[in-house]
């Protein structure tokens, strides 16, 4: 990428730098036909062309073999730019081209091509900082990724065991007080297992995706707490499948909604589900528990940071005495 824009520069500025090398010419020498200024202008074209392709192939050979020896480019690019004057003023008497000024022959071709080559090294080392810059923010841009990546693994190994201990508990509750419910818990609970086995692969899946899974981890929660915890969901139809959602986002947002809070059956959890402006809105009503039972909220800041990665759009938190709402950005 870097090499194919150094090339391009040099195709577009090429004809840009001989107009302006060759514009103190006609001052210099005495050029009877106006054709032949054409001719020296192609000239300047080619050379510029060519202390590019010199200036390009030692940056190839600077990141080789002396990578970081910038001064070392310098020095050849110079002594190669000179050594071409030298080939340039050797033809020029040879074939005895236009007549010139002697007190100016021999200083302008040289003060023209260094000042050339000066520019060109200018342009080259502008493109090379600009393309270093690109490639460590695109580093920087993957390990970021890479770490959230790691963190929603890491998240993933830790809910399992714990959600399928829990589940487990409640299927041999269930198996003794109610045989169909616990086999519609089976179900809804295989459904939830074989959506974590692939989901982890994306960073990104579907609203629809994300509801219907979400929907599965809330049933088993209903059913887990009988009579004490309840949802509603209100969303568009139309939109489940136009904005995609982080996976485990929504699923995330109502575990912390669980997690955080010590409900009962006289004093239920009752979270919503809603959408508004392009904002996913997760609200629940705040029945704490005690300070030293309360998790160390690491979901809601693993989600926080994929959002930082992912959209300009922060996760709003909204917290009142009474109420707790998160509001998340839906991606299109």
């Amino acid at each position: 990428m870097k090499k194919k824009q150094l090339f391009k520069t040099a195709l577009i500025s090429s004809p840009i730098m001989a107009a302006f090398e060759i514009s103190p010419v006609p001052f210099l020498v005495s050029i009877p036909n106006p054709l032949k200024l054409w001719g020296i202008g192609l000239i300047f074209v080619l050379l510029a062309f060519v202390i590019w392709i010199l200036n390009i192939l030692l940056i190839s050979f600077e990141e080789s073999k002396n990578p970081g020896k910038v001064w070392k480019r310098y020095i050849y690019s110079y002594v190669l730019t000179l050594l071409l004057v030298a080939v340039i003023w050797a033809i020029n008497l040879l074939f005895n081209f236009p007549e010139r000024k002697e007190h100016l022959s021999i200083f302008f071709p040289i003060i023209n091509m260094v000042t050339l080559n000066t520019i060109i090294l200018i342009l080259s080392d502008t493109i090379l900082t600009r393309s270093k810059k690109m490639q460590a923010e695109a580093e920087l841009s993957n390990l970021k990724i890479k770490h959230l990546e790691a963190e929603q693994q890491q998240l993933i190994q830790q809910m399992q065991p714990h959600f399928l201990f829990n589940s487990l508990s409640t299927l041999k509750s269930l198996i003794k007080r109610d045989a169909e419910l616990a086999e519609e818990y089976l179900i809804k609970l295989s459904d939830f297992l074989r959506f974590t086995i692939s989901a982890h692969e994306n960073a990104t899946i579907l609203l629809a995706e994300e509801l219907k899974f979400t929907n599965d981890y809330i049933d088993l929660q209903k059913i887990r707490f009988l009579g004490s915890f309840f949802c509603t969901i209100s969303l568009p139809k139309s939109y489940e499948n136009d904005y995609k959602i982080p996976v485990y986002a929504l699923q995330t947002l109502v575990e912390n909604a669980i997690k955080h809070n010590a409900f009962t059956e006289t004093r239920p959890l009752n979270l919503s589900i809603s959408f508004q402006d392009g904002f996913l809105i997760v609200s629940n009503n705040k029945i704490p528990k005690p300070a030293s039972a309360i998790g160390t909220g690491v979901g809601l800041k693993n989600l926080e940071k994929r959002y930082s990665s992912m959209s300009n759009d922060a996760v709003k938190i909204d917290e009142t005495p009474q109420m707790f709402t998160v509001k998340i950005k839906l991606l299109k």
